[in-house]
């Protein structure tokens, strides 16, 4: 019993056993809340209280999500005439520590519940709980919900099809078993979509892709048509359109147009712009069956078109700005770039670390070298610890995608890189072409 969010009183009879406990008589309304499994599992005293308040929920969770650590400052100038201004006398300011704040760029799990709770459902027979608005007609109610299952109906229906199922108590049911509304999550207006997203579309919840097809239609005015690939194939990646399908039929001309105007093959040509697109999606960590595109017609080897990460390394266009940066090297950068592109020129292998603090100027060293190193017809590799440091090089990326790294590593983690005789023969061939 809870009086008023205190300590809990607790059922004691006095089932008139007694003991005498260092010459104390004791019985029943003396023992103390315990959990019989608990003891025998740590073999020490534990002592449980029942958590049935509001409070004591609150008080169990608040240091999960009451969000940042604050503190209430204000800050004075060192003079002895301070004229106070009360409305800015403070400040509400917080930390964030370095670990957390990558931790929540990355959006990494900050707490979890363990175990997991699920609430399941318990009704006598057809006084299941059915959810209507208040202008809803009650024909309508019964129509709808006639043919729809509870937790506790499907369990059953389930245990009369499936002799396995017959084996798991209601209450480990979850554990081997879901309950399935995708159907109805699919439908909108008697019509079953292929996606949640177009589902969602269509019912109003997101926003349609039109400034998705205004940033194709404003670059079409400029890039060529591999850009154009290029930039349809990041956003898939990134922004998530609600019908890719749609967004594909609508700027397939201009996608194709390179292709269309030397070939006229027009399955060739579909085939062609869809390869280019899967290579980029591929570089992203992703295919062409992620989305809802059309399917290759003929068995196109991606890896065979060039040599996907030679192309796309070959494809980076060289900025006369960064160029032109070796001009403006200060001279601790220009030492170290005339020594790095002296063993660049004389092919001699080596390795180099640029140190210096924040702000002096290794990017732009960064920048100045990748661009010298590819006008040659080089191939310069730049690679990242970071996403962040990687987008401040042209073709940057970062480790973890450019050598598949993972992300959860182990013991026996590995990089998933295949070594294959055609890639070893295919880097022997080039090897003075390139710059790791």
């Amino acid at each position: 019993m809870q009086i008023d969010n205190s300590y809990p009183m607790y059922r004691r009879r006095n089932n008139g056993i007694k003991v005498n406990v260092r010459g104390n008589i004791l019985d029943n309304r003396w023992v103390v809340p315990y959990n019989p499994k608990l003891l025998m599992m740590f073999n020490c005293h534990i002592k449980v209280e029942v958590c049935s308040s509001i409070i004591y929920v609150k008080y169990v969770f608040k240091y999960v999500y009451k969000g940042h650590n604050k503190q209430v400052i204000h800050v004075d100038p060192d003079t002895e005439e301070v004229i106070v201004n009360e409305i800015k006398r403070f400040q509400d300011a917080r930390y964030v520590s370095p670990p957390e704040a990558i931790w929540r760029i990355f959006s990494f799990p900050l707490s979890q519940i363990h175990p997991y709770v699920m609430a399941l459902q318990v009704h006598l027979p057809n006084k299941q709980l059915v959810r209507f608005r208040e202008n809803d007609i009650m024909a309508d109610i019964v129509d709808r919900e006639r043919d729809k299952s509870s937790m506790l109906t499907a369990f059953f229906e389930r245990n009369k099809t499936d002799m396995n199922a017959r084996q798991y108590l209601y209450k480990d049911f979850p554990k081997h078993y879901t309950w399935n509304a995708s159907s109805h999550l699919y439908t909108v207006n008697g019509i079953i979509h292929p996606t949640f997203r177009k589902a969602a579309l269509e019912r109003g919840l997101i926003e349609i892709d039109d400034n998705l097809s205004h940033c194709l239609v404003d670059a079409s005015l400029f890039q060529f048509p591999n850009a154009l690939r290029r930039l349809f194939a990041t956003i898939l990646i990134y922004c998530e359109p609600g019908d890719v399908r749609k967004l594909w039929d609508e700027h397939y001309d201009s996608l194709s147009e390179d292709y269309r105007r030397d070939y006229e093959n027009v399955e060739g040509v579909r085939n062609m712009v869809l390869t280019d697109i899967a290579v980029f999606l591929q570089s992203m960590g992703k295919n062409l069956d992620d989305f809802d595109l059309p399917s290759l017609n003929a068995a196109v080897n991606l890896e065979s078109r060039g040599f996907r990460e030679v192309q796309e390394e070959y494809s980076i266009i060289v900025q006369d700005e960064d160029l032109n940066g070796r001009n403006s090297l200060n001279s601790d950068q220009k030492h170290a770039f005339d020594e790095i592109m002296m063993h660049v020129d004389n092919d001699c292998p080596t390795v180099f670390f640029v140190d210096g603090p924040g702000g002096t100027g290794k990017t732009f060293l960064y920048r100045a070298l990748l661009a010298n190193v590819r006008s040659r017809g080089l191939i310069a590799i730049a690679t990242a610890s970071s996403g962040a440091t990687a987008n401040n090089m042209p073709g940057g990326r970062t480790a973890h995608s450019r050598f598949k790294i993972p992300l959860t590593l182990s013991n026996n983690s590995v990089c998933n890189i295949k070594k294959t005789k055609q890639n070893c023969s295919t880097a022997s061939s080039r090897k003075n072409n390139h710059l790791g």
